[in-house]
């Protein structure tokens, strides 16, 4: 992982030295990001309960494709922190059950820590002088787990579980659309939430996104 993280972060060296041109410029932006999570509805009977959460913090390196600035790539480096509540019940780190919508315990909750790494492909009417401007922003994002929990609390029983056989590398689609500092946000999963080579866990779920995601200069 850590061979990993010193790549991008040479990359990101390199591309800001031989990238200066007196004639463009860039938006390199500190991005911040607050989503609704799901895990969408391919598993029969499973069901999300309460606000499921994602929040965001990095940075991204521009990279500008034109003179004017109005294309580019942007690659960056970032932090996430995300929560799922939902009725999948994990009675250990192999077996699992889908609890009844009738019985919804005090605390049914997954959550990870993630680093990651954004890359965009840019477009925005801005100009050196305009900083205020459309964009549309579409790319994808890679994550690799740190960190997991699961929570389970009722009545009856109470207990937590780490090290949660999520898939520690997780790729999706992302959207980024607005005006300003203001913009919506997608982001759609390509692999499976749970590690596939644990074959008990459910292979149908996968990470959705939707929210805000704000960019400062």
């Amino acid at each position: 992982m850590s061979r990993i993280i010193c790549c991008i972060f040479f990359l990101l060296v390199y591309f800001g030295y031989t990238q200066e041109n007196p004639q463009s410029y860039r938006e390199d932006q500190i991005y911040f990001s607050l989503y609704y999570n799901s895990l969408g509805d391919n598993l029969n009977n499973f069901k999300e309960n309460r606000f499921s959460s994602s929040l965001n913090f990095g940075f991204i390196r521009d990279i500008p494709l034109s003179k004017s600035g109005k294309f580019a790539i942007g690659l960056g480096l970032g932090i996430g922190i995300n929560s799922f509540n939902n009725n999948l019940k994990l009675s250990n780190s192999n077996s699992y059950i889908l609890l009844d919508n009738r019985d919804i315990p005090q605390k049914n909750v997954f959550n990870f820590s993630e680093f990651q790494v954004p890359l965009e492909i840019r477009w925005r009417n801005s100009s050196i002088n305009n900083y205020k401007f459309w964009r549309i922003y579409t790319g994808l994002k890679y994550s690799r787990l740190f960190s997991s929990t699961y929570s389970f609390e009722n009545e009856q029983e109470s207990y937590k579980l780490k090290d949660v056989p999520i898939n520690l590398d997780q790729l999706g689609f992302t959207l980024n659309i607005g005006f300003n500092t203001w913009n919506i946000g997608l982001y759609k999963s390509v692999n499976s939430f749970f590690n596939k080579k644990i074959q008990s866990l459910p292979k149908e779920l996968e990470q959705f996104k939707l929210g805000l995601v704000f960019y400062i200069l």
